[in-house]
Parts: structure tokens; C-alpha cells; sequence
């Protein structure tokens, strides 16, 4: 798009002025998809915008840097827009004042919601109406403003993606930047404005340091909102996804978790049931609860003080007396993967590391709290994490890297800053955290990192490029949560990302339940506590292989293609339909759940990615039967599902093929 080219793309105050009018020498340097302009003031600060252009999917990408190449502090930087354009609009005919807005003539913004324990988390109602006004709509001469809460990138009410859509056309917008971001969206005249950036930035650069802020990808399309959402799920696929990249996996784990605390007696019995029974987990996935000093029994998360032992990163001799060399190998024997929790961002109060070294953390300004924050923009502190991280990926051989993080950041943060450095604090750890995930991935090319943050409360562009988020929402940790948030959850998440993961609760022979879950990645919770029996009988264990092969082969499935054939909802009185596909394989899969409560037992869907001249084939997951449908038909009827049953589950298979 000529006018996003020729845009500066980037604004800022510099002593309280318009960075164009204080005299920065401005340099153009172009190379095939690449451009680079360099904002020079005499006083030695240099700002660089870097802009790919990704021709494939008629999106952009760019990042600024900030530099002082001087010998003295530089002026102040202040209302810093790392992304600053405008989109244009068709001009829209006002209606009469006593008539509702026409959703299908007017500009509609769709903006997930962030994670919040909740079965609504990345969702966004198109048909929502509030009193007078369509929340989706953006109202001539309206301003909005959008941000996470605490300093994670997608948690509470807002995650940092957008699409402003209007009549045939539109443009996807997404942030890069792990911390609290800052969107505004101001719709006037017959333009809409798009600011990005960090939130609450003042400061000036010290000589010779240099700081990089939040990336902005844009995907201007033409069609509908569903087809846009496909293409951008292609293009993170392709251009951003780690999967399938190095020596990494094409597929998300399928993974068998164990808790942490659990004895390695107890760990070695079921993982060697895994292998005895050939079990299609690909990764034994341990979770918290092996480390630090406490003697107390802590058979599953609510029991024990491992909580406290946060920070403490030696493996607890109570439970696991070899220190888990044993537990890896047998994963190994069995040939699994490892799978291993860590949150090294945290670490409570007393812990040794915090006593050894109390300036590689942060303290909270007001609150005496436990908690206290590894500070990766120290230099010090970014070597002891990565060396921590790295000796225990190669000491244990772990193949995937998880890790969490569950605390609100940006207090700690902000109450760091100086007066005259606002935002500085965070822009360091954050690049601390990009830097540290980096040099991860280049030291181990094999190796997946599972971005948790009390769930999905970590998703932005730059964690999608260098992680996949595995359990996207806590919404999941009760043992019996409701699988109808794992349906809502496909429904919601899938519009954004192609990779995610979810878990099944803990009851093997739910056949309802564990559809519910697939997904890109999957975990399963049934050996997770020490509490429960795992493996002793033969009927569970056949169950466990049965539909562990099915989501095997429906899972490629899942970062295709996507189109949601229902409303992302958990009421108890509807049906839950979602539909993925590979069109390079010409295949997919329609997911179909009849809810408990849902008072009808037959069902319609509007299938997406339909073209003339195709006759379909579909085939039931239960049975293995099949039947042929025309596009005609599936057009015309949609596609016709009847379930007797309440609280049942289908999965039907299909492939397509042009009529002669």
C-alpha cells in the first residue's frame, strides 16, 4: 500500500516537540523488501525504523531502534508512537438519528479480549449490542484506546490485535511488545489512525546507549473478516512460527503431564507405562513442583509448600533423591520427549539466589510483597538465567522449555524508573526477555519454548515468533473444568494464532471431554496427580491409545484453515461447531459438539472454503462410515448434522475432489 510506504510510520515529541520540526537529518536506504530510514539529530541521537514488506501476504512489518551516539545524555523522548499511520476509508452515508447504524456499511473493529481465567478470553462479538451502540462499530469521530493490565501483553481485558474492517476490505493490526503496550484507534473524516506503542514513555538515552521499542505488523486484504483471519493465520505460520523451523517439530506436543512433586518412584511407573502400552503421548511433560527444599508430601499442586520454593532452582532430593537423572532417562528409554517447567522470572522472598545476589531483582515501590522480579535488563542477572536454563535443557536433555510467569510486572517496573528515564526499566527486561529466548533457541535448534503466563496472558507478535503457547488459558486447571471453555476457547484463540494448546482435565473415557480439547498442541492431565491411580487398567489404557491415535490424526488439522460454524460461547444450551482444513492436502476436519442442555438434537453448518465443482467426502470418526455431499448441496442445506444424544461429541474427517 502506497500510502503505508510512503508514511513515516513513526512519531514522537523530542523536548517536547514534534520530532520533524528539530532539525533530524533523514536517510533512506532500500534493499529488495527491506527499508531503512534514520532520523539524525546534531546532538547525537539517531532513531532507525526498519520496515519489511512481506509481498506474499500484502503485509508489513517494522521495528524502531533509539540510539544516543553522543557523549552526553540526549533530550527527552516523550509520546513515542511506534506505529503511526492512517487507513483509508469509503465514506459512509449517515442514517437518522433514531436508526441503529447498519453493521454491514460501517466500520467495525475486532479486538480479542486478553486471558482472564474465562471461557470469553479472545473472543469478540460481532452482533454485541449495548443499549444504542454496536461495540464493534467505530462511531465517525470516535477514539479508542486499548492495553493489557500489570505489564503482560494479552492479560485482562485486552490482547494486542486488531481488525478494522469495512464493506469488502480492511487491515489487520498486530503489536510486537511483551510488556504494557498502548493502542489508540481515532476514526475522522475518511480516515482511520492507528497509534501503537508503550505505554507512559519518557526518558532520555545515556551516551552510547541504544534501546529498541514494540514492532507493528499490518495485512491490508480484501474479502471478508473470516478470509483475512486465514491469511494471517498464514502468515504466522509461515513467516513467524518457530514450528517446523531448525530442527524444531511441524506439530504442537501431544503431552503426558506429571506433577512435579511427585515421588520418581511414582514418575518412572507411569512413564514406563506410556512405553509398555506403546501410549501416542510424544512428551512427558513435568510441571512445577520439583525443585527447592520442602520435605512436606506434595502428591499434586494442593498439597505441599512448593510455592514457596519458587526461585529455588535445585531439584528437591526429598522427592526425587537422584535429581531427576533417572526421570530423564527413562523418558529417553521409553523415546519421549521432556517437557520441564520453569519460572525463572520470579523468585520468592529468601530463596537463596535472592540472598546471594539481591541486585539481580526488583522490588516492589509500595508493597512488602514475597514476590520479587528477575531483572533481565541487568546484565548480570540476563547470565544467570540463561546459564541456569541452558546447563538444565542440557543436563536433563529437555525438549521443550516451559515457562511461566505469574505475576503483574509493571509496578515493579515502573517503580525503577527515574523521573527522567519513564519506561526504561521495562524496555530493558523486555529486551532482556527477547534476547534471553533468542540465545535459547540458537544454543539448542531443536528445542520448543511453551510460553505460559497464568495461561495465555503472554501473546504477542514477538512471543509468537519465538514460542507457542501451550495451556493458553488457567482457565483449565480445575481437574473437572468445563469443556465447553475448551470448545469456546478453539472458537476464540484460533481467529489469531495457529498454534496453541490446551488440557483435558483429568477423566480418561469422556470422549466429549478430550474432543473438546484438541487442539494444535494438547496436554493430557490424567497421570498428573499422584493422588489417582494411572494405568492399572487395561480398558483405560486401550481408551488413552484409541483416541490418542484420532487426535494425532486430526491435529495437523488445526493450524490450517479455519472457520468457525458457531458463536465462541459456554452456555449449555447451544451447539459448538468449528471447521479446519488444508487446502495444499485438499482436507480438513468439522469438529461438532451438542451441548448438555441443547434442546435440539439436528443442526446446519455453513461450511467455509467452498468452491464450485467439488463433491466432498466425509467420514465419521465413530463408525468409519462415509458419504458424499455436492458443494451444491452444502451450499444450498449446509452441512446437516443430527445428534440424538446430549453432551456428545462428533468428528467427521473429509477430503474433496473436483466433479468431471
Amino acid at each position: 500500500m502506497e500510502f503505508l510506504e510512503n508514511s513515516r510510520l513513526v512519531s514522537f515529541l523530542y523536548n517536547e516537540t514534534p520530532f520533524e520540526e528539530c532539525g533530524f537529518r533523514q536517510e533512506v536506504f532500500e534493499e529488495k523488501n527491506i527499508k531503512t530510514t534514520v532520523y539524525t539529530h546534531p546532538d547525537g541521537l539517531k532513531v532507525t525504523n526498519i520496515l519489511r514488506k512481506l509481498d506474499t501476504y500484502g503485509a508489513y512489518e517494522w521495528v524502531n531502534w533509539f540510539e544516543n551516539t553522543g557523549d552526553k545524555p540526549t533530550g527527552i523522548l516523550s509520546r513515542i508512537w511506534d506505529g503511526d499511520f492512517a487507513f483509508p476509508l469509503e465514506k459512509e452515508e449517515p442514517r437518522p438519528g433514531a436508526y441503529l447504524p447498519d453493521p454491514q456499511q460501517s466500520v467495525r473493529i475486532f479486538s480479542p479480549r486478553g486471558s482472564d481465567w474465562s471461557a470469553d478470553e479472545f473472543s469478540c462479538d460481532p452482533d454485541l449490542l449495548v443499549g444504542e451502540r454496536y461495540p464493534t462499530i467505530l462511531y465517525p469521530g470516535e477514539a479508542r484506546e486499548y492495553k493489557p493490565s500489570g505489564g503482560r501483553s494479552s492479560s485482562g481485558a485486552h490482547a494486542p490485535f486488531f481488525n478494522i474492517y469495512q464493506k469488502g476490505r480492511g487491515v489487520i493490526v498486530a503489536l510486537g511488545w511483551t510488556g504494557q503496550w498502548l493502542c489508540r484507534v481515532l476514526r475522522e473524516g475518511e480516515h482511520v489512525t492507528v497509534n501503537t506503542g508503550i505505554e507512559n514513555t519518557s526518558f532520555r538515552l545515556l551516551p552510547k546507549e541504544k534501546i529498541r521499542t514494540s514492532s507493528t505488523v499490518v495485512l491490508f486484504y480484501e474479502g471478508t473478516p473470516v478470509h483475512a483471519q486465514n491469511l494471517w493465520r498464514r502468515l504466522i505460520k509461515n513467516e513467524y512460527s518457530v514450528m517446523g523451523k531448525s530442527e524444531r517439530p511441524a506439530q504442537g506436543p501431544f503431552c503426558l503431564v506429571l506433577w512435579g512433586g511427585m515421588t520418581t518412584a511414582s514418575m518412572i511407573d507411569r512413564i514406563r507405562k506410556v512405553g509398555a502400552n506403546d501410549l501416542p503421548f510424544e512428551y512427558i511433560w513435568m510441571d512445577a513442583g520439583w525443585y527447592g527444599d520442602d520435605t512436606a508430601p506434595s502428591p499434586d499442586e494442593f498439597e505441599g509448600n512448593w510455592y514457596s520454593c519458587t526461585g529455588n532452582w535445585q531439584v528437591n532430593s526429598t522427592y526425587h533423591p537422584d535429581g531427576l537423572k533417572d526421570v530423564a532417562k527413562e523418558i529417553q528409554t521409553v523415546n519421549r520427549k521432556f517437557l520441564m517447567w520453569f519460572e525463572p522470572e520470579r523468585a520468592i522472598r529468601g530463596t537463596p539466589v535472592t540472598v546471594e545476589h539481591p541486585e539481580y531483582f526488583l522490588e516492589h515501590p509500595t508493597a512488602q510483597t514475597r514476590n520479587l522480579l528477575l531483572n533481565l535488563g541487568n546484565p548480570e542477572a540476563w547470565e544467570y538465567c540463561f546459564e541456569l536454563v541452558s546447563q538444565k535443557i542440557e543436563l536433563f536433555q529437555i525438549s521443550c522449555y516451559r515457562q511461566d510467569f505469574n505475576m503483574a510486572p509493571l509496578a515493579y517496573w515502573n517503580g525503577n524508573d527515574g523521573e527522567d528515564r519513564k519506561g526504561i526499566t521495562e524496555i530493558k527486561y523486555i529486551m532482556g526477555l527477547y534476547r534471553l529466548w533468542d540465545s535459547l533457541l540458537e544454543r539448542f535448534p531443536h528445542l520448543l519454548i511453551d510460553n505460559c503466563a497464568s495461561g495465555g496472558r503472554r501473546i504477542d507478535m514477538e512471543t509468537l515468533r519465538r514460542s507457542i503457547p501451550l495451556w493458553r488459558s488457567d482457565a483449565q486447571c480445575p481437574a473437572n473444568f468445563p469443556p465447553e471453555f475448551s470448545q469456546a476457547h478453539t472458537l476464540s484463540f484460533s481467529s489469531w494464532i495457529p498454534y496453541s494448546g490446551t488440557g483435558t482435565g483429568r477423566q480418561i473415557g469422556d470422549v466429549y471431554r478430550f474432543r473438546s480439547s484438541y487442539s494444535p498442541a494438547m496436554t493430557t492431565n490424567f497421570a498428573l496427580s499422584e493422588k489417582e491411580p494411572f494405568g492399572e487398567r487395561q480398558e483405560d489404557l486401550d481408551w488413552i491409545k484409541k483416541y490418542g491415535e484420532e487426535y494425532l490424526r486430526a491435529r495437523p488439522y488445526f493450524s490450517g484453515d479455519f472457520y468457525p460454524l458457531t458463536k465462541s460461547s459456554s452456555a449449555q444450551d447451544v451447539w459448538s461447531a468449528a471447521q479446519f482444513e488444508l487446502p495444499e492436502r485438499q482436507s480438513g476436519i468439522v469438529q461438532v459438539f451438542r451441548r448438555p442442555q441443547a434442546p435440539y438434537a439436528e443442526a446446519a453448518f455453513a461450511l467455509g472454503g467452498l468452491q464450485e465443482g467439488r463433491i466432498y467426502t466425509f467420514t465419521d470418526a465413530d463408525d468409519g462410515t462415509t458419504f458424499e455431499v455436492s458443494v451444491q448441496t452444502l451450499q444450498k442445506t449446509g452441512f446437516v448434522v443430527r445428534i440424538p444424544e446430549k453432551r456428545c461429541a462428533k468428528l467427521y474427517f473429509y477430503s474433496y475432489k473436483a466433479t468431471v
